[in-house]
């Protein structure tokens, strides 16, 4: 079992999953940042979860990879 103190620092910042917006649409976007006080160390559990992701893994919402286009 995880520890409640057990964080995980994020590259950039962390932002909220399509999973973290499914579960709570009220208060979690999907590519929006999460909340201030957790946007460089978060939960661990949040990341283990599939809550959160790195800003720079999530590609956006129907956003186009350059490559789809070659």
């Amino acid at each position: 079992m995880a520890d409640n103190n057990d964080k995980v620092t994020s590259k950039t910042c962390w932002v909220w999953t399509q999973k973290a917006e499914k579960t709570n649409p009220s208060r979690s976007v999907e590519g929006e940042p999460i909340w201030p006080h957790y946007q460089q160390q978060a939960p661990r559990k949040w990341l283990e979860d599939g809550l959160i992701q790195d800003s720079t893994e999530f590609t956006g919402k129907g956003q186009m990879d350059l490559f789809e286009l070659m």
